[in-house]
């Protein structure tokens, strides 16, 4: 992706979170709606991006204003993202921010009866999923000289849970791949972060078993789960101008349970 697919980019370095140009990915529901409502409600021009089949709360934006725009986005097909960034750039005139939420938490079973089409279906949308979204949105923020990218990971990459193997590797893999991007851009004026959320109440983490919600709230210091709302609220930080010297870094949500 660079501007040549978008000839209308405009380069400006935003001087506050309400003069960024928003781009959330997984935005119909959990952290990505939550993240949507926070900046949108702080001033920036938001497009929202999931699965063409995402039901979106509200039903499906058709207002001309570009806070209330959403796109369709497929995170495993090249094509689909490409697509669907290129009319987010032509939209906004450049990305300064982008923050993807996409993922899924697959099936919680022993590693020896996970299949392994199931594994890698889940490292596909999640890891390779973060991949294509990088390859697509760092060339264009790279050229402008600004940007924030954001990927959401766990604590489940960094600790691994047990029953849940390709959702903790493809989380790990996810700190491996934002460290590494960081590096990559350090000059570029794009920083490349990691939010580790751990029990958030997200549909996501409805479809945990109770007893398995019950032994991972007995580890929380603090007593409870985490909300959307408070993901939302460390994320606007992080891809606010004022992070401008934090990349590469990981960000724990997790009620003082990660400590690392």
């Amino acid at each position: 992706m660079t501007s040549e697919l978008a000839p209308g980019i405009i380069s400006r370095t935003p001087g506050s979170i309400a003069e960024s140009r928003c781009l959330v990915i997984g935005a119909a529901s959990g952290i990505g709606l939550a993240t949507a409502e926070r900046l949108r409600a702080s001033g920036a021009v938001v497009i929202g991006a999931d699965l063409p089949s995402a039901r979106w709360s509200g039903g499906r934006a058709e207002s001309s204003h570009a806070a209330g725009w959403s796109l369709a986005m497929d995170v495993t097909d090249p094509r689909s993202v490409r697509a669907a960034v290129s009319s987010a750039l032509r939209t906004l005139g450049g990305l300064d921010v982008v923050v993807n939420c996409a993922g899924i938490l697959g099936r919680v079973a022993s590693a020896l009866t996970t299949p392994v089409e199931e594994f890698d279906r889940i490292l596909k949308i999640n890891l390779t999923g973060a991949f294509i979204v990088s390859q697509a949105v760092l060339p264009a923020m790279a050229e402008a000289g600004y940007g924030r990218l954001l990927h959401i990971s766990s604590t489940a990459g960094k600790e691994g849970v047990i029953n849940m193997p390709a959702y903790s590797a493809s989380k790990a893999g996810i700190l491996g791949l934002v460290k590494s991007l960081a590096k990559e851009f350090a000059l570029s004026g794009v920083t490349v972060n990691a939010l580790a959320p751990g029990n958030v109440m997200t549909p996501l983490f409805q479809e945990v078993p109770a007893e398995q919600q019950a032994a991972q709230a007995a580890k929380i210091p603090m007593g409870r789960f985490g909300t959307p709302a408070e993901a939302a609220a460390l994320i606007e930080f992080i891809v606010s101008p004022a992070a401008s010297y934090t990349t590469g870094s990981v960000f724990d949500l997790s009620g003082g349970r990660a400590t690392y």
